[in-house]
């Protein structure tokens, strides 16, 4: 797969795609002042080389009962790279990525209830070359990645396309299932809309075994209700943002919600959770490279009061985010989506 070569139109549509990434050609087009079939072209250029894709973020409630678990692992007689090959295989797994720091692998489970997730994190103590597993239960999450922004844009443009693509901000993420169970139509729906989120509803019907106008009025209710949410995913590496990090903080008591919704608003970080741990809050996010990481840390997170201790880790593989799989060569692999409950 060869890398593709990127000008500033891609790059200003991969920002347009960020921020409302269902907008029609037409829409996006006008904000950009670029044409419609043009943009078009420049998606699918980039979409066949494996850099982007159009997925869904399914509500937590839709696929599970429990909230995910950030879990450091400590190896021994093995290299990091070939331990995290190993635990490929295992179930639930949202994330996985090779850290620097004193536990050099780092995963996310997110598995459909509380005791597939004691089953999946058990399963990790049995993988060769596995030491230590550190387990940090989510108490509660803010939600980051589906709104990361590359910043390519001009402030009016943002503006715009916010107004046309989010519908639902982020907020608190809770794992509760929808107030009424939700037909046989809208399942099938949700499920398409994981797997593509571009995927236009005429599309979906035919797909689902809809009529056209069933398939509109679903689709419809599906992002309305904010089941699933559209979500651009990149092989951001590719785009210049060399240096995923991970943040463990020790907050002052009392200090939590108030450094979680600071650290929310920055625009590196993708996700902040506050963890039962003695590093209360934990934070990822993702910069151009080391020396601006440096700059966030000395800059933006040390304005927020209450931190009283910061430890930085840099992410230096990252094979899985957010249930797919990236190689820096080929680019997105296998999505991994979650199962429906």
């Amino acid at each position: 797969m060869t890398r593709p070569l990127l000008d500033e139109l891609d790059r200003r549509l991969i920002g347009a795609l960020h921020l409302a990434p269902r907008a029609t050609w037409d829409d996006v087009g006008g904000i950009l002042s670029a044409d419609a079939s043009t943009l078009k072209r420049r998606y699918d250029r980039l979409y066949e080389a494996r850099m982007i894709r159009v997925i869904g973020q399914a509500d937590w409630g839709m696929h599970t009962t429990a909230m995910p678990v950030h879990v450091f692992l400590d190896i021994t007689g093995e290299t990091p790279l070939a331990v995290l090959d190993r635990l490929r295989d295992l179930p639930h797994l949202q994330l996985l990525a090779q850290i620097s720091g004193d536990y050099p692998l780092y995963a996310v489970v997110h598995a459909p209830s509380e005791a597939a997730t004691s089953e999946a994190i058990d399963r990790m103590f049995s993988v060769p070359g596995v030491r230590r597993v550190n387990a940090l239960p989510a108490l509660s999450t803010l939600r980051r990645g589906i709104t990361w922004d590359p910043q390519f844009l001009t402030d009016t443009e943002r503006a715009a396309l916010l107004e046309l693509g989010v519908a639902h901000p982020e907020g608190a993420a809770t794992a509760t299932p929808p107030a009424k169970p939700l037909s046989e139509a809208e399942r099938t729906v949700v499920a398409l809309l994981i797997q593509d989120s571009r995927a236009s509803a005429a599309g979906i019907g035919r797909a689902a075994g809809l009529a056209t106008s069933t398939a509109h009025r679903v689709v419809r209710r599906v992002l309305d209700e904010g089941w699933v949410k559209p979500r651009l995913e990149i092989v951001s590496e590719w785009l210049g943002f060399q240096t995923p990090f991970i943040l463990r903080l020790r907050v002052a008591p009392g200090e939590t919600p108030d450094v979680m919704r600071r650290i929310d608003q920055l625009p590196q970080t993708r996700l902040v959770a506050h963890v039962a741990s003695d590093m209360s809050v934990l934070a990822t996010g993702l910069v151009t490279d080391r020396s601006a990481l440096a700059l966030f840390v000395d800059r933006e997170l040390a304005e927020i009061p209450g931190i009283l201790t910061v430890s930085v880790d840099v992410m230096l593989a990252e094979p899985r985010r957010y249930w797919l799989d990236r190689d820096l060569t080929s680019g997105l692999g296998e999505f991994h989506a979650p199962v429906l409950l």
